[in-house]
């Protein structure tokens, strides 16, 4: 397959899931919406003081917070499917009941909510400690908690550290990616000596707050988008082997990845690996990303005749034909 083939593969790929990426986006903001609207003062605090963190947010919670997603991540993979059987397979349906791929989609919704409710989780659980180590009330601490709903851990530090820098008159503020620019010039001159006042620092500090939230939400947005695309690529060739259009003992995959210089070590030892279609990549991963954000491999199915030792889990596979459908940092 030539590098031209694959690239116009990669193209529609990205192409589809940033279209999808919009969507989720949406949904997960939602998600963080409908979670923090849900919580009182009251039952936060008494959370709080007896220590069972864990249901401040629960299963049961992410999940109907996240129905929506959900809906999106399966229209997403159905969409891909049925994209990747026209381009190799014209007039074969997507049998969207099969039990191969009910669980496929499954998995990922369980993936993706698990990983969102599990920052949420693990966010609290940090601003919590974090406030008590510090010696902040508990109330304060549980009106402050709905307002990092949407922050991983380390992006509720870099948003006290911006705070921080305001309050000290730290030129560093103005270097921040995630700030505000609208206040750029009130920044410039409190710098210069006219100093910031409390309810600056708080608007400054809450619009920043917002962007970080917004950035989470597009990276797992993201994130998923492309797990939607990848699964419903190696679902489409799962139904067409199913259906015996495409024989299953003679198709491969190859893991494949953008080589440029934002692209993980981890993956790039990766670059070419070949295997049956239906195995795990050495590293344990289904689909190149399974589990990783921002991850931009992906895999290149092809036909073979005759395996060959060589580079990769199972040697260097001869492509004898690639297989019309496979046009398709990381």
């Amino acid at each position: 397959m030539s590098a031209a083939t694959v690239a116009l593969f990669r193209a529609r790929l990205e192409r589809r899931a940033a279209g999808l990426a919009g969507d989720l986006r949406s949904a997960i903001l939602k998600a963080y919406d409908l979670l923090a609207s849900n919580l009182t003062d009251a039952e936060l605090t008494g959370l709080i003081e007896t220590g069972n963190l864990d249901a401040i947010v629960t299963d049961a919670d992410a999940r109907l917070a996240l129905r929506t997603l959900q809906t999106r991540i399966r229209d997403g993979v159905e969409s891909a499917a049925k994209a990747m059987l026209r381009e190799g397979f014209p007039g074969v349906a997507f049998d969207t009941l099969s039990p191969s791929v009910i669980q496929g989609i499954q998995t990922l919704n369980d993936r993706a909510l698990q990983t969102l409710s599990t920052e949420v989780r693990e966010t609290v659980r940090h601003v919590v400690e974090q406030g008590l180590r510090d010696g902040v009330g508990v109330r304060t601490i549980a009106r402050n908690l709905r307002d990092v709903i949407g922050l991983a851990p380390n992006q509720t530090d870099a948003v006290a550290n911006f705070r921080r820098m305001l309050e000290e008159g730290d030129a560093e503020a103005l270097t921040r990616q995630l700030r505000d620019r609208r206040f750029d010039g009130t920044l410039r001159r409190a710098f210069a000596g006219d100093g910031l006042g409390p309810k600056q620092i708080d608007s400054m500090v809450s619009a920043y707050q917002r962007r970080f939230v917004a950035f989470n939400a597009e990276t797992n947005a993201r994130t998923v988008a492309m797990d939607a695309q990848k699964l419903g690529q190696h679902l489409a060739y799962a139904d067409a082997v199913s259906r015996g259009d495409l024989n299953g003992q003679a198709l491969t995959k190859r893991w494949s990845g953008t080589l440029d210089d934002r692209e993980r070590d981890t993956h790039l030892a990766m670059e070419g690996e070949t295997v049956p279609w239906d195995a795990y990549y050495s590293n344990g991963q289904m689909q190149p990303g399974d589990g990783e954000y921002n991850c931009r491999c992906v895999s290149i199915y092809s036909t073979i005749e005759t395996i060959k030792p060589g580079a990769g889990a199972f040697g260097a596979f001869e492509n004898l034909q690639a297989y019309a459908g496979a046009r398709t940092r990381t």
